[in-house]
């Protein structure tokens, strides 16, 4: 793992849980938090691999690109919390009485949701991501849906175990943060590293 990676993935742990610290507080703060700070976190976390490990004098974004990327992080997180609760309701309306009661029950309803919502995650930011780097990436969009899945799993565990809802959201938004922030950052330096053989390369054959 190159110190790159490193360094997205831990301003992405940071990011969820600035979340999860936030969203535990008996506070208006809380619910704010929880409904709307999320995907901006996100996306300061990104930004803040980007400052860290000196991608930005890389990347062709200008400052327009990062207020569209923001906004799209934003209702990236609206709609998945919107596919959340849309699929998690249908499901429970189809399984009845072996639906979820509260979401540490964790049962097939939640699953579903999470996968749902995991999706909508991912497509969001695999154009997030290709408003920074200029380039749409199927096999990148399929990283994120793993990483997605991969959470859901992780978070099953830990509830599992623990069977709280702040254990729940502890393992889910920071690892969940983590791993999508790790891997946008692979991506963005994956299209710098190219770029710059691509510059060393023309500047040799131009002499």
């Amino acid at each position: 793992m190159k110190r790159q990676d490193v360094i997205f993935f831990v301003t992405g742990l940071i990011a969820g849980l600035i979340c999860v610290t936030l969203g535990s507080l008996q506070s208006l703060i809380a619910i704010l938090t929880l409904s709307y700070a999320v995907g901006p976190l996100f996306f300061l976390g990104v930004a803040g691999g980007i400052m860290i490990t000196g991608a930005r004098r890389y990347l062709k974004a200008e400052i327009l690109s990062y207020l569209a990327g923001l906004v799209i992080c934003t209702i990236t997180y609206f709609l998945a919390l919107f596919a959340f609760f849309a699929v998690t309701g249908f499901a429970q309306h189809w399984l009845g009485a072996r639906a979820s009661s509260d979401i540490v029950d964790f049962r097939i309803d939640v699953w579903l949701g999470l996968i749902a919502a995991g999706a909508v995650g991912a497509s969001g930011i695999a154009l997030f991501t290709a408003l920074l780097t200029g380039k749409w990436n199927n096999a990148f969009l399929r990283r994120l849906m793993l990483a997605g899945l991969l959470t859901i799993c992780v978070t099953f565990i830990a509830n599992f175990a623990f069977r709280n809802y702040w254990s729940f959201l502890g393992v889910l938004l920071p690892i969940g943060n983590g791993l999508f922030c790790y891997l946008v950052g692979g991506e963005i330096w994956r299209r710098v590293e190219r770029a710059t053989r691509e510059a060393v390369i023309n500047t040799v054959c131009a002499q």
